[in-house]
């Protein structure tokens, strides 16, 4: 717990700070870590680790630092080949004292895998150039990221989904239901003759078209059953009946999911 409330001190410090007028030299730190963290997303590895100084350091604290760009380039083409996507999710960033923290959640697919890690990065940046970035996270929790998923592990979550979808909505709980469903670009929904495309476009929707309990209803599923085309994606069908106050709705539906 001690080490906990040092890092939201030291966070809030952070944030303080930028709440000020900065210096031209925090404006340059900040831009190059904001850089670093748009190559990760867009994985353009060329350019993330060109932003290492030629001594660079990488260190995550539950290992050895790797020292150097080169060796850095080394390392990290190893493991990045396994990933499908990823987003460093910001949650808080600033300027404490001379470094630069950032306060994120890792959110990637590694060879099929889904995983957000929480993590705190610490760098420290001199001449538009990173000379090291420290990394604090749980090493059990990536690790167990970056394991190959058990065989029908995807399978087995899906259909748990599936069936939490249900009893949420039967529960009357639209936020929690709606909650299983990422705010991502790519998410849409096929309703009736239209296409839904956005979280915030579907939670619009549902919240004005069922906006009670009742009206809600409850529904059940049947038969389903998962397939995975290729990793990072499984296709859920089966059978539905929905149960209105005023009728009944039997059907078949088919899930994308990422």
């Amino acid at each position: 717990m001690r080490k906990i409330i040092v890092v939201l001190v030291l966070l809030s410090s952070g944030i303080l700070g930028c709440a000020n007028e900065m210096s031209d030299q925090d404006v340059e730190k900040l831009a190059v870590a904001e850089e670093m963290i748009d190559a990760w997303n867009r994985m353009d590895w060329d350019r993330a680790f060109g932003l290492f100084a030629d001594d660079g350091v990488l260190h995550s604290v539950m290992n050895e630092p790797v020292v150097g760009r080169d060796v850095i380039s080394e390392r990290l083409t190893a493991l990045v080949g396994g990933l499908e996507r990823i987003e460093l999710e910001i949650v808080n960033k600033g300027i404490v004292g001379d470094v630069v923290v950032l306060e994120r959640v890792d959110d990637f697919v590694y060879k099929g895998k889904h995983s957000r890690i929480p993590v705190v990065g610490v760098m420290e940046i001199s001449d538009g150039k990173i000379d090291e970035w420290r990394e604090y996270y749980d090493k059990a929790s990536l690790v167990a990221a970056l394991s190959p998923a058990a065989p029908g592990a995807i399978e087995d979550e899906i259909l748990e989904l599936t069936g939490r979808l249900s009893t949420d909505w039967n529960a009357g709980n639209m936020a929690a239901y709606l909650d299983a469903y990422a705010d991502h670009a790519e998410l849409s929904l096929l309703f009736g003759s239209r296409i839904v495309a956005g979280k915030q476009a579907m939670v619009d929707l549902f919240t004005s078209t069922w906006t009670t309990e009742e009206a809600m209803g409850d529904f059940d599923t049947d038969r389903v059953g998962v397939h995975v085309p290729a990793p990072g994606i499984a296709v859920a069908r089966g059978l539905f009946e929905h149960r209105f106050p005023d009728e009944t709705i039997r059907g078949a539906f088919s899930h994308v999911w990422q």
